[in-house]
């Protein structure tokens, strides 16, 4: 056998004993898993605020609304999906997102109205989705409203020969949309569990004491003759040592009463 496969079942022996050593404190990884997860939860509560989310569904199309043209082919779907990714980009410009706050009478700062919008592309299809996220779910109502009354006229007036058709608009939210308290919680629960585990192994690798026979002839590299008994005796498990001892005291004690 050569050293690397010496070495290698070496270090697959050195794990099992590491793996029991884990498994006898399963009950300190999982308190300090629940601990953190308690901790970041309820830091989260207390510091993160709801937001609520309103958004609509828009259909893209490389024909304009008004067209003569009465069926799509293949390349005029390809076209419209090419142009969901321009409208994507044009919807979070500052000529659009400013344009929905002026109806409005909003007066945040475009990097302020960019944060609250987002866009997402439903795969190989010219459908896109358009959502606004805010603390105040009238506002997201509002804004969201907003966007779709302006951006289909602003961007065909740029984007010439297309369309976008409003297929659901924004309704106004009763729940939250994040954050995700749970999901906090057990990000928490791992980073707590690990860091144990961490903290675990340095422990087991930095104990330099030898803990059984196998251990002596890996380190000395000398063969075990012979193992002396642990003959400690306790209230509830008598070994047969102590068995014999405590007769042998019983028996003193009986021919000294008999003297």
């Amino acid at each position: 056998m050569n050293n690397k496969q010496q070495n290698t079942k070496k270090t697959e022996i050195d794990l099992i004993p590491l793996l029991k050593f884990l498994l006898k404190k399963w009950w300190l990884i999982i308190l300090s898993g629940l601990i953190v997860a308690l901790i970041v939860f309820g830091a989260t509560k207390l510091l993160i605020k709801p937001t609520y989310r309103s958004g609509f569904t828009a259909y893209i199309n490389n024909q304009p609304i008004n067209g003569e043209k009465d069926k799509l082919t293949s390349s005029d779907v390809v076209a419209s999906q090419q142009l969901t990714q321009t409208y994507r980009f044009m919807i979070r410009s500052r000529s659009v997102l400013m344009s929905a706050a002026d109806l409005m009478n909003c007066d945040l700062s475009y990097s302020q109205l960019v944060s609250k919008t987002s866009t997402d592309i439903q795969d190989k299809t010219e459908i896109i989705y358009v959502y606004v996220d805010d603390e105040d779910p009238e506002f997201a109502y509002q804004y969201a409203t907003a966007i779709s009354k302006t951006a289909p006229k602003f961007i065909s007036e740029f984007v010439e020969g297309s369309s976008m058709k409003i297929i659901d608009y924004p309704v106004q939210s009763k729940a939250p949309f994040g954050p995700n308290y749970m999901k906090y919680a057990l990000y928490g629960f791992l980073a707590g569990a690990l860091i144990v585990i961490i903290k675990l192994i340095i422990d087991y690798f930095r104990d330099d004491r030898i803990k059984s026979e196998q251990e002596i002839e890996e380190v000395f590299g000398i063969p075990i003759l012979g193992v002396i008994p642990d003959i400690t005796v306790t209230s509830h498990d008598r070994g047969y040592y102590g068995y014999q001892n405590s007769r042998l005291s019983d028996g003193g004690q009986d021919e000294e009463q008999s003297t």
